[in-house]
Formats: structure tokens, sequence, C-alpha cells
């Protein structure tokens, strides 16, 4: 029964990655541009995480999966139509690179984010970005922000072991996660109630908590001023170093916060 349990997610899966893959194909990749240059965020970093747009409802019907988009989590179960319209869609993926999730993100609508509701997913328990999460376990540290776009910011500074936990709730599967790497993790909260909130849960047994500067709300609203870039990667290499030097082989250290000035 196992078996044929793992082997169903594993289907699904497959099914879910070729679903997306032809949403993306039908995307215009001048919206997408649109997006790099509106949230500052590198066209290749976009290109890779397979970012895409969907104009109109109806471009989410893939007749090959017709059958199969209530389970892909992208029907309304109050109207029975497709939950995106006039979004920039954003892939989860597990480490394997297989999607588990689509995101639709709005600048302009009031509910910035919606998040399908996929059969296996598990937003609690599921960091963004987590097919990089072999090159975090390799290099020893990791980059944790709050939202997916914070993240994709910070990998348009070339740090792709850059990770999102999707919001600031407390997660024992991802905290376990993070404690396997070597050195540590930089987290990055927003800069308001929901991150003072972040901070007092997100504990690893090595972490340090980076700020941004007091007049932005987020990572993201920082980066998008070219002049504080190099300024940021000054202050990410500084908190890598310490992890380093202070690796407890397992043990507990002490945590550090620092401001970004």
């Amino acid at each position: 029964m196992i078996d044929s349990a793992l082997g169903d997610k594993i289907k699904y899966e497959v099914e879910l990655t070729e679903y997306t893959s032809i949403l993306r194909d039908r995307g215009d990749r001048g919206k997408v541009e649109e997006l790099s240059k509106l949230r500052r965020i590198s066209m290749d970093v976009l290109e890779n995480a397979e970012v895409f747009h969907i104009g109109d409802m109806a471009e989410m019907i893939v007749p090959k999966f017709a059958n199969r988009l209530n389970d892909f989590g992208v029907i309304s179960p109050t109207n029975n139509k497709p939950i995106f319209r006039d979004r920039w869609v954003i892939p989860i993926k597990n480490k394997n690179n297989m999607v588990q999730n689509l995101v639709g993100y709005s600048n302009t609508a009031d509910e910035r984010y919606i998040y399908g509701k996929s059969k296996y997913y598990l937003r609690r328990d599921t960091l963004y970005g987590l097919e990089k999460l072999n090159l975090a376990y390799e290099l020893g540290w990791a980059i944790v922000t709050e939202g997916i776009t914070d993240t994709l910011s910070v990998r348009s500074l070339g740090v792709d072991n850059s990770f999102a936990m999707c919001g600031t709730h407390k997660s024992d599967k991802i905290l376990s996660m993070l404690n396997r790497l070597r050195y540590g993790v930089i987290f990055i909260p927003d800069r308001d109630e929901a991150g003072v909130f972040a901070k007092k849960y997100w504990k690893t047994l090595r972490s340090i908590t980076l700020n941004v500067h007091f007049q932005y709300k987020d990572i993201d609203e920082m980066l998008r001023e070219d002049d504080n870039k190099e300024l940021v990667m000054e202050y990410l290499n500084e908190c890598v170093k310490y992890l380093v030097s202070r690796e407890h082989m397992g043990q507990t250290c002490e945590a550090k916060e620092v401001t970004i000035l």
C-alpha cells in the first residue's frame, strides 16, 4: 500500500511538472521581462525559476490534464473556475526539481499571492526553492526569507542557496531540515510585526538574523535599489564568515542578530 501511494505521488509530480511546462511554453516572455523590471529581479533568475504569466483564465485549461486540474489545485472550489488570471505564476519544486504547487503573484490585486491547493502540497512544511537544497548542504549554509520574491531578489545577487518560508509560521520539519546544514542559516525576516513573530520561532542550531535597514520593509524592497546590492553582499559575506568560524559540529551555538546599516 505504501509503495502504491508513493507511486501515485511520483506520477502526480510528473504530471504536474509537465502541465506547468506546457503553461510556461504558452506564456508571454515579455510579461516575465515586465516583472523583471518591476521587481528588479534578474531575468536569468526568473527564467531559472521557470516563472511565467497567465493572462486569461482559459489559458490554464490543458485538454490532456482536464481531469487533473482539481488535483493540481488550480480550480476554485467556490466558482469552479481557474484560480489565476493576469498573474505571474511561480512553481514551487522539491529537491528533485519536480513541481509541487503553483503560486500566482499580482502587483495590483488586494491579494498579492494566491497559493494553489495542490494535492500533496503542505505550505507549512515546504520551503520555496528546494531544488537548490543539495547545493545548500554542499556549501553548508543557506539564506531563508519570508516571501518568494524576497528569495528571488537574493538569488539575483548570485546566492542560489536561498529559500523562502512562504510565511512566518513555525515548522519543526523545515527547522530540522535546516539543522542539517554544517554551518547554519542566515534568516532575513521582514521588518514588520509578522517579521518579529518569525524571529521568535525561526530557531535553528546555528543562525544569524540579518535585519534590513530601517527604511525598508523587506530585503526585496531594499535590493530594488542598485546602490544597496554591494552593501547587502558585504553583510552576507560577513555573516557566512561568522557561521563558518563558529562551527560547533552539530551542537547549538549562540544566535546572532545584525542590522544592515
